[in-house]
């Protein structure tokens, strides 16, 4: 039998490779590294060494460096945690017996240290705090410590074995001879002189053994060796180049950039700034190999079995930090001079629209109360829900003959009351009453109808008198400033609708020729598209070339974004997947792209849904990390986007059962009882800009008024790590919600103003865990599941920015430091005085 050799890519600094992944079946293949398997999920049949074992959930076993072996999967799914290592940090030749399967109960102890550190090891893989690095290096160390004083059985015979794997015998002595004189000059003819071999037979079997050629191979080593160099040395690239034994530094850069895509001195700047690692460093979701069949599932909760073993950093997860102390691991000076010439006026796209659950939860007195004062602070433009045609709101019934019957009271109520705090609805003609539904299929908790019309002829002449009545009750000075918006996400069929793409298009068409027909002065558009499908589907441009085709009327493009990265159709079983920041940037430059490409440069783009999680349970929408969430995406998105409507401003929200908890996770920027998140003050706090940019730059930006006031908001925006972006969601839970987010120290903003004239009341406000978050305080609280009246007065109270303020009185410059910790924001203004 011929087995395959591995040659295993250690994580560029770091002489080891941890991943995780499941295995269908990956057949007999030896490595000199060392390996550690534990099963974190499920079950997995190996075979190594001539021996068969069958490692269940938090079973963990070593393979020996040059043992050979392959795994198969059971009935079950698996998921694996695996980590391989240089055999040179075992001493000598020693065969390490360490195997679960075989522990008896007064042993596994010993077991459960190898388990500790492997969680350690993961931990640290999965954040950017400094010093992540050196942290994972001793704790190799002490992992290989353990191994040698509880675990070392002798030699390891599969090093020295005669016999049958002779050929192993002889091919792991040149590759320990190439680990220990890569420094000096080796040749194939060398090697073969040294085993007595012909030159043309010691080429075949080492390139028949190992897969590639002898003199890749040994570059291979010396470019892993280099790296390992540079990252523990202070030595020249062109001496390390020399003392890893390549022929003269020329070379050495061009196969370093070859395998790692940049030059060698390029890579040691990055070991410098730690803190932005390239994936090889992390414990990838999956490991791919030409010799194996692999397949990936969902992994959220199977990290539980390894974190169980893991002493918490630092005591509680969610203990709050002092703000604005301990150690700053950036800076950034913010220079202005307040003369500074700019445009007068700038589009803030966050105010221009806010969004509610579904129109009968806007008749409920609490959901009215919380409006109401959200409206009366921030002073949005428009709001948009579903559901203005369920039938909960009792708009259409049928006579015995089958006339129809419409009833606008309820509408009528929900219209009144909003237009009374100022603001207009931007209407979702959503979702089918029963009597008009052609088929039953329904969505969310409440049921709605998603089904296309029976007769569209009965669904046109709803829109007629619907929108009839609204301009006789309002006039059409005022519905003429409303946007009627068809249908939510047609693209995610049989979710959303219940027909086909084409029908869609027709249906639109109709529906957008009816409201015109009745006034055409009045905006009509849509079709509120996923972003699925602006990634991995025609949808958009098909939507627009149907239009203009049918000479369909469209004035707007509206569609949705979330972090959440949706699988592709031949992703089926892709994991959920959070995309990085730029995503939101990324999806409205590849719509405008689509749309322009259909001859509409200059539509008007509304994102009618967005925010972090698609899911109205994910535990962050609570946390510190929304404020400088929202207003990083709301100010990187200014001047991309039209409107950009937060989904949703309460938690009066029924999609899907209400959880009993006050922090259930919910999308609102208020929990049901009107206790104020981070991300309401985020854009209270953007509210509070002026009305021209002066600067702008990561984590800042700095506005004026016309009277001469000056605002700069600072934020600190710190991203989920990639262990929970790429779904692992275990870390993650009702009390502990912080532990999922990269490890990042404080960041400080020297703020430099220019240019002042006069008096100016300086105000700060900050917001940051220990400031203002109103979970954080819960937490503190101890987490009560049911919240007293006067438990909800103290945490009203404890929400919200901090606040101090100072005078500056003829001053021309002004100068201060902020100290911000992750997920932090703070606003200073400068109001003019007289």
């Amino acid at each position: 039998m011929r087995y395959l050799y591995e040659f295993i890519n250690h994580q560029d600094d770091l002489p080891m490779h941890l991943f995780v992944n499941s295995v269908a079946h990956v057949p007999y293949h030896w490595h000199k590294e060392v390996e550690i398997i534990y099963v974190l999920q499920g079950a997995v049949t190996l075979l190594v060494d001539q021996r068969q074992y069958e490692l269940r959930q938090d079973d963990i076993i070593v393979i020996n460096s040059m043992s050979i072996h392959k795994l198969e999967r059971t009935q079950q799914d698996n998921v694996l945690l695996t980590l391989q290592f240089s055999p040179g940090l075992l001493e000598g030749e020693t065969f390490i017996a360490c195997n679960s399967t075989l522990q008896t109960a007064e042993d596994r102890g010993r077991y459960n240290q190898i388990r500790r550190y492997l969680a350690q090891l993961v931990w640290e893989s999965t954040k950017t705090a400094p010093g992540f690095r050196s942290i994972s290096q001793g704790l190799l160390h002490l992992l290989t410590g353990i191994l040698l004083r509880e675990f070392s059985a002798g030699k390891n015979e599969a090093l020295q074995t005669d016999g049958k794997l002779h050929d192993y015998a002889r091919l792991n002595r040149v590759l320990r001879f190439i680990d220990q004189q890569y420094r000096d000059k080796i040749t194939l003819q060398s090697i073969a002189d040294q085993e007595h071999l012909s030159l043309h037979y010691f080429a075949h079997f080492f390139s028949g053994k190992i897969g590639m050629p002898f003199q890749k191979y040994l570059t291979s080593v010396r470019l892993e060796k280099a790296v390992a160099e540079m990252a523990d040395s202070a030595k020249s690239v062109t001496q390390i180049a020399h003392d890893c034994g390549f022929a003269n530094v020329k070379l050495f850069n061009k196969y370093f950039k070859e395998k790692y895509g940049v030059t060698p001195s390029t890579f040691r700047e990055s070991l410098k700034t730690e803190p932005v690692r390239t994936r090889e460093r992390l414990p990838s979701l999956t490991k791919d190999s030409p010799s194996g069949d692999y397949y990936v599932i969902d992994t959220i909760q199977a990290m539980e079995t390894l974190y169980r073993h893991l002493e918490e950093p630092g005591g509680d997860a969610d203990a709050t930090p002092p703000s604005g102390t301990g150690a700053v691991q950036e800076s950034k000076i913010v220079h202005v001079h307040a003369a500074r010439t700019c445009p007068e006026h700038y589009v803030q796209p966050w105010k221009r629209l806010i969004s509610g659950g579904r129109a009968v939860e806007g008749l409920r007195a609490d959901w009215q109360a919380q409006f109401a004062d959200l409206q009366r602070r921030l002073r949005f433009s428009h709001i948009r829900f579903h559901g203005v045609f369920n039938d909960e709101m009792m708009v259409y019934n049928e006579a015995e003959d089958g006339e129809p019957i419409y009833n606008w009271s309820y509408v009528d109520q929900l219209y009144d009351f909003l237009l009374g705090c100022g603001i207009r609805p931007f209407v979702e003609l959503s979702f089918m009453p029963t009597l008009l539904r052609r088929s039953n299929e329904t969505i969310f908790w409440w049921k709605g109808n998603i089904a296309p019309p029976a007769d569209q002829g009965k669904w046109d002449a709803l829109v007629r008198e619907f929108v009839r009545h609204c301009l006789n009750r309002y006039g059409i000075e005022e519905v003429k400033q409303w946007y009627f918006e068809v249908w939510n996400e047609p693209d995610l069929t049989g979710l959303c609708w219940a027909g086909t793409r084409e029908e869609f298009f027709c249906f639109y068409k109709s529906t957008a020729d009816t409201i015109k027909g009745v006034a055409p002065e009045l905006r009509v558009g849509g079709p509120a598209l996923g972003y699925g499908s602006i990634w991995n589907d025609s949808w958009a441009e098909d939507f627009m070339a149907n239009c203009r085709q049918e000479e369909a009327p469209v004035d707007f493009f509206s569609f949705h974004v979330y972090s959440e990265y949706p699988s592709k159709k031949e992703e089926a079983e892709k994991l959920t997947t959070i995309m990085p920041p730029s995503y939101y940037t990324d999806t409205i430059l590849r719509l405008r792209e689509q749309i322009e490409a259909e001859g509409h440069p200059s539509m008007e783009l509304f994102i009618t849904e967005w925010n972090f999680s698609l899911y109205d349970r994910n535990f962050i929408h609570d946390t510190m990390f929304m404020a400088p969430f929202v207003i990083h995406h709301a100010l990187r998105t200014r001047g991309l986007i039209d409107a950009l409507g937060y989904w949703s401003f309460t938690d009066v929200f029924e999609e899907s059962q209400v959880p009993p908890s006050p922090f259930y996770g919910g999308f609102g920027l208020l929990n049901r009882s009107g206790l104020k998140k981070p991300s309401y003050y985020a854009l209270e706090l953007l509210g509070k800009l002026g009305q021209r940019v002066l600067a702008e730059g990561e984590g800042y930006i700095v506005t004026g008024s016309a009277d001469g006031s000056l605002q700069v908001l600072l934020y600190h925006y710190v991203h989920v790590d990639p262990l929970f972006a790429s779904g692992d969601w275990s870390g993650l839970t009702e009390t502990s919600r912080y532990t999922v987010f990269e490890e990042k120290g404080n960041k400080a903003f020297h703020v430099q103003l220019e240019g002042l004239r006069g008096n100016y009341r300086i105000t700060q406000y900050r917001l940051n865990r220990d400031e203002g978050s109103v979970y954080d305080e819960w937490i503190r609280m101890g987490s009560p599941v049911t919240l007293t009246l006067e438990e909800e007065d103290y945490l009203r109270g404890r929400s919200g920015p901090t606040i101090t303020t100072l005078w500056l009185r003829g001053a021309e410059q002004f100068e201060h430091t902020a100290i911000l910790p992750p997920h932090g924001v703070v606003l200073l203004t400068l109001s003019k005085q007289y």
